[in-house]
């Protein structure tokens, strides 16, 4: 579960930057910010089931000079909020962490309300946000860490799905750059998130075949390394 690292990350960010703030949509549990709260009671923001407000109120906490997360399950923070994060953030350069909990089918019994299947296609289209799906915990913290280095908006799409671990646990993160996780020279499997495992799983399975798979975590999708797409 991506959203484990993603709490402890925040944590860890936390206490050597007092800019960091969290803001929520009524889901302190479900965006695993209760520990973030008792660490840091003053600088959780909890605005309520008001996705569109806590778009808002990251942007003027950026403006101000925090550096906020602003944390909702992805299929309401990208679908009710989709306006003020095209004018609020992508528009206007402010600089806030969108973090899109649970993201693709994970919430799966509760049905297609609670389903982001859209959430990249839209999120890749706004100008100046970038668009960053980690593969695994590692890879979910490493981005955290690198995200304080961006300046400008940037969208994180959090996996509560258990994946297994495919990087180091040192494993550095690079906006706008493919790591390749496997070498192969017959076809090129590029995946991101949950699918970067089933990707290298289908490379094994191929390679009982005599087929050489090679796997591109293309975790960057906005900016997107076009080289290492070319290169494959």
């Amino acid at each position: 579960d991506c959203r484990v690292a993603f709490a402890e990350t925040l944590i860890d960010l936390a206490q050597s930057d007092e800019r960091i703030v969290a803001v929520c949509n009524d889901s302190v549990g479900s965006s695993n910010l209760v520990g973030f709260q008792k660490a840091f009671p003053d600088r959780l923001i909890n605005v309520g089931i008001a996705e569109q407000n806590m778009v808002g109120v990251a942007a003027g906490l950026a403006n101000s000079g925090m550096i906020p997360f602003a944390c909702a399950a992805s299929c309401f923070l990208t679908a009710r909020a989709m306006e003020q994060i095209k004018v609020d953030l992508g528009y206007s350069k402010s600089n806030v962490r969108l973090c899109g909990m649970s993201s693709g089918m994970a919430y799966g019994e509760l049905g297609p309300t609670h389903h982001s299947i859209e959430d990249l296609a839209w999120t890749r289209i706004i100008p100046n946000l970038a668009v960053v799906v980690p593969a695994d915990p590692a890879e979910t913290a490493a981005a955290m860490h690198s995200s304080l280095e961006h300046k400008g908006p940037m969208f994180l799409r959090i996996s509560r799905m258990p994946v297994r671990q495919v990087h180091e646990q040192d494993f550095q993160f690079t906006l706008g750059k493919a790591n390749e996780l496997r070498l192969g020279n017959d076809v090129t499997l590029m995946a991101n998130g949950v699918m970067v495992s089933r990707a290298l799983d289908a490379a094994d399975a191929l390679a009982l075949r005599g087929i050489h798979a090679r796997v591109l975590n293309m975790s960057s999708m906005s900016p997107i390394d076009v080289d290492a797409v070319l290169d494959a």
